[in-house]
Formats: C-alpha cells, structure tokens, sequence
C-alpha cells in the first residue's frame, strides 16, 4: 500500500515549515557512521568540473548546497526550488549568494523552458509526486540534450525497523510510508522507459543512535503531521526500547540504504 500524494497536506502540515525535515535530517548528520556524507556522496558522483546551470526541485532546509556550494565551479548558477514557501524562506536564510535564485515550483508543472539546465536534480521528492512518470517527463524537458538528471529515493528497507517497532508498539501507527509511493525497487522499474542510459549507485549506512531524544523527536516527525491517535504511553515505550538496545550493544541501529540515479537526457 502506498500514501495517497496529498499536495494540501504537505504544503500545510508536512512541510509548510522546515521542523519536521530538520528533525529527520539532524539523525542522519549526528549519528551516521559513513565516514562521507549522504550530500558529499551525491556530489562526488555527479562529477562536476565546470560551470553549469543548475535547477534543485525539492531543495527542502538546502543542505546539499550548505555542504557542496564550496565546490561549484565558478560561474555556476543555481535555482533551488521547492512546493513549500517555508522551505524557501528557510533556505534563502542560509544561502545568501549572488547566483543562486529561490523560486516556489512544483514537480509536476515546471515554469522553465526546454533544454534549460545542465544539472536537474531531484533528491528525494519524486514519491510526492501525484503521477511519477510526468514528474520524470517534467525533469527531462527542462534539462538540455546533453545534461544530467540526479535523482534519488530509497529502498523498501530504509530505515524499516523504526516503523515495524512503531506498529509493534501501537497498531494505530501507519506502516505506509511517503518514501513508499517512489522507492528504489519502483525506479528500478520505471527509470528505464524514461532513461536510455543511467548509471545507479548506492549508499549504505548504520545509523548507531545513542541518544533517545533525538530518536523521539524524529518519530514525532513522522506521527504529528499525520496526526496520528497513538496511545499515551507509545513514546515512553519507545523510549524504554533505544534505552535497552543502548544498554545491551551501546547503540540503537537504523540500516540505511539510499541509491542515486544519474540519468542522461540523450
């Protein structure tokens, strides 16, 4: 079963501010045992060694851009977009640069023209998409003949035990994920009638979790939009259970697996 897309429901609940994707990204940045970073992985595969013009839809709190615009060769120019004004207003905060541009777009209605960008990167926003193969459609008419697309998602085991444990604890928690509507397994699938030529690469990780506060606080992030009616002691008992495992191996661990697409337009 997959989450219906609701657009109403992201713009004002999920994503209308930057708080529950901060909390689902401060886990990964503090607990992560990959010696490089999930942004710092997808930059090195793209590659980049000369100025290009960039389009980001879904560009979320802008943290690729925080770790990578370092890196960009001069002249680049950027256009980080998102459905959310908060998710824009909160980026454009934190990037203040002369070529980088900050616009309000929706995946499946980009108001750029054909043939516009060398780089089109899509990072885990393609399962919000109401219909996936015109969003794909969408990210491949705006890039130019001999450009890239980057897309990434992740696989039905990402992160799974976090909701398995939360359905243990309370049946009332959703196992249907967002993630679930555009996993690998399903780009897998689809990719190929979009994409002559792609290259897939993967990225791992154990997330070894040490501290239950900011395992609850990333749980909330995943119950409260979606407001759901868990039992008053579903937090507690999730407490108890990263308190044991902490205390029995030093750690709570979430297995990771994300892959990366580099799709080429030609």
């Amino acid at each position: 079963m997959v989450l219906d897309v609701d657009k109403k429901y992201l713009k004002e609940r999920q994503y209308k501010s930057s708080g529950n994707l901060e909390a689902r990204i401060a886990i990964h940045q503090k607990f992560r045992t990959n010696p490089e970073s999930f942004h710092k992985w997808i930059w090195n595969n793209l590659k980049i060694d000369k100025p290009i013009k960039v389009l980001e839809v879904g560009c979320g709190t802008g943290q690729f851009w925080i770790e990578n615009y370092s890196s960009l060769p001069e002249n680049s120019h950027l256009t980080l977009t998102d459905f959310s004004e908060g998710m824009i207003e909160k980026i454009s905060s934190k990037l203040d640069h002369s070529n980088i541009k900050f616009e309000v777009a929706d995946i499946e209605n980009l108001q750029y023209e054909d043939n516009s960008f060398d780089l089109v990167m899509a990072h885990h926003v393609i399962y919000h998409a109401s219909d996936k193969d015109k969003a794909i459609s969408e990210l491949k008419r705006v890039t130019k003949s001999d450009g890239t697309i980057s897309i990434t998602s992740n696989s039905e085991r990402h992160m799974l035990n976090v909701y398995t444990i939360s359905h243990d604890i309370d049946n009332n928690y959703s196992m249907v994920r967002n993630i679930d509507g555009f996993t690998e397994e399903d780009a897998d699938k689809i990719l190929p009638s979009h994409f002559q030529t792609y290259q897939k690469e993967i990225y791992e990780d154990l997330l070894k979790v040490t501290d239950s506060d900011f395992m609850l606080e990333y749980i909330k992030s995943t119950t409260e939009p979606r407001k759901m009616d868990l039992k008053e002691s579903f937090y507690d008992e999730w407490a108890k259970i990263v308190k044991d495992e902490v205390d029995e191996k030093g750690f709570f661990g979430i297995l990771k697996r994300s892959p990366n697409f580099i799709c080429k337009k030609n």
